[in-house]
């Protein structure tokens, strides 16, 4: 079993162990953090001196945008003010219908809740989607609470404000200090199109909007119903804790539920016995940083804890930030801590019963993938093709494939969360697929080798022969390897293989040829006797 698997979950003896291996510091990590709180001390300064409203989303944005490198945060931020700017205008178009009107006002959030989490799915840049679904949704979410239709369109502008700045704000600190992107970070394929292949025939992409909406809209009508406004965080909750998959909702939820009783506590003692006593701006900022760098120290590390990290940032701020004056009404926040446990049980409750997606069958997925594409490297290169065709297609393929293999291994770490709990049946095929993925990986090291210089060359020195054999061996191993795609387990030899094998064994021993290449060959075809 790979040392992914091992590592991913702490044992019951090791708890301190693990921790501090997922807190060990970097320097990325470092970076990031300090980019983190940076940058929410000057949301703090410019919403606090400009009277900015909605200050714990501007602060909250920060993390938000913050990418893991300066070109996707770049992109991102682009996109995200594209869709803010969208989404305030149709929020503006719609309060014509309807302002005043809750029954048709109820609909047309659930209509963006449901559309913004289905696009979020179904784009290539699913923040966008997001976004739109969002501000949409929030913004009319609000409408009931301003009496007026003037307060109405500027308190959506200041949202517009809000959001806009600290995008902004997060993009220019990330292009100044964060370091620059590696080539391989930088090369990416481009996408085909706005949307992904499967948006339009994936049932799942659908059915993750739906319960989502379900949420939200179970939230809102909760509150509203029992007048209870100060919870109004549970909606805003479940749209950003929405998750791809039930038991990813689960243990991140768990996380979140353990960030949220952390962010929650350090809003109360600060309310408590220290906001009494701050004076100026400059005590908030202390205070805001200390907490920010803890957050954000949690949240820029491994998917195993870093949603602890955001949601101590969210709980937090929303808990902390009531207004432009120190404020030590403990009503507010209480309501707003209650508001975020109630949206974390709600998603937790609604992912586990209806329509559960399991991360295994995201694994499967994902390693199919990968196979398919080590499958297309191994028929590399054929007897009549011309090796410049031959190299162009193999270092494309040597480029993709490890992006495949690592989504693979991400869904390795996120299926061990719903592993303990799960029959022993699907322990045995989770075995099976990660012994796969491993065994593919040593697959796909030979193989590249086989792209090498030296590997061409030796190709271009053998008799047309021993290349037919060769390409006959490479190409059984090949189709060995798709069985296992079909199957998802290990397969049965096949004769084809046997035969493939001792013909090119007899041509090797005829023509006596020992090289890099040969040994190559022979390490694919041991690694390829796995999947038999």
């Amino acid at each position: 079993m790979s040392t992914t698997f091992l590592e991913a979950r702490p044992t019951d003896s090791d708890w301190i162990g693990w921790l501090k291996r997922e807190l060990a510091p970097t320097r990325l990590r470092e970076i990031r953090t300090a980019i983190l709180v940076a940058g929410v001390v000057l949301c703090v300064i410019i919403s606090m001196a400009l009277q900015v409203p909605e200050l714990a989303i501007s602060a909250y944005m920060v993390f938000f945008f913050s990418q893991k490198t300066k070109g996707l945060t770049t992109f991102v931020g682009i996109l995200g003010l594209i869709a803010i700017t969208l989404s305030i205008g149709v929020s503006l178009w719609l309060y014509k219908f309807t302002y005043g009107h809750p029954e048709l006002r109820i609909p047309v959030m659930a209509i963006a809740v449901f559309v913004g989490m289905w696009l979020s799915r179904a784009f290539v840049i699913g923040v966008l989607g997001f976004v739109i679904g969002f501000l949409v949704s929030y913004s009319q979410s609000i409408a009931d609470s301003i009496p007026s239709p003037e307060l109405l369109v500027r308190a959506a502008l200041w949202l517009w404000v809000a959001f806009t700045y600290s995008v902004v704000l997060t993009v220019v600190l990330n292009r100044l200090f964060l370091p620059d992107d590696s080539p391989p970070a930088e090369a990416r394929p481009k996408p085909k199109g706005l949307f992904k292949p499967d948006a339009f025939t994936n049932p799942a992409h659908v059915q993750f909007a739906l319960k989502v909406t379900f949420g939200a809209m179970f939230c809102y009508i909760l509150y509203s119903g029992i007048d209870w406004a100060g919870i109004h965080t549970a909606f805003i909750t479940v749209i950003f804790i929405a998750l791809e998959s039930t038991e990813a909702t689960l243990y991140k939820g768990m996380l979140r539920i353990v960030g949220c009783v952390i962010g929650g506590a350090f809003a109360l003692f600060s309310i408590i016995f220290l906001i009494p006593h701050m004076e100026t701006i400059a005590s908030l900022i202390v205070l805001v940083a200390a907490v920010t760098a803890i957050a954000g120290w949690v949240a820029t590390g491994s998917e195993r804890i870093s949603y602890a990290g955001f949601q101590i940032a969210f709980a937090f701020f929303l808990s902390m930030f009531q207004g432009y004056a120190p404020d030590t009404d403990l009503d507010k926040i209480r309501d707003r801590v209650v508001g975020i446990l109630i949206g974390l049980i709600i998603t937790t409750v609604i992912f586990h019963y209806l329509w559960p997606e399991h991360t295994i069958d995201r694994l499967r997925d994902a390693l199919r993938v990968a196979l398919r594409q080590l499958v297309r490297l191994l028929e590399i290169p054929r007897p009549h093709t011309s090796i410049e065709a031959a190299k162009t297609e193999a270092h494309t393929l040597i480029a993709e494939t490890p992006r495949s293999f690592g989504q693979a291994k991400r869904y390795v770490e996120l299926t061990q969360f719903e592993f303990e709990e799960s029959r022993d049946r699907e322990r045995i095929s989770f075995v099976n697929l990660e012994e796969t993925l491993s065994h593919a990986e040593h697959v796909f090291a030979s193989a590249t080798s086989l792209a090498g210089d030296q590997a061409w060359n030796e190709w271009r020195q053998l008799p047309s022969a021993a290349k037919i054999v060769e390409s006959e061996l490479r190409n059984a191993a090949a189709k060995r390897i798709e069985r296992a795609i079909a199957n998802g387990l290990a397969i049965h030899s096949d004769a084809d293989f046997s035969r493939a094998f001792e013909a090119w064994n007899e041509t090797v021993q005829q023509l006596r040829l020992e090289n890099s290449r040969t040994a190559l060959v022979s390490k694919i075809v041991a690694d390829a006797q796995h999947f038999g």
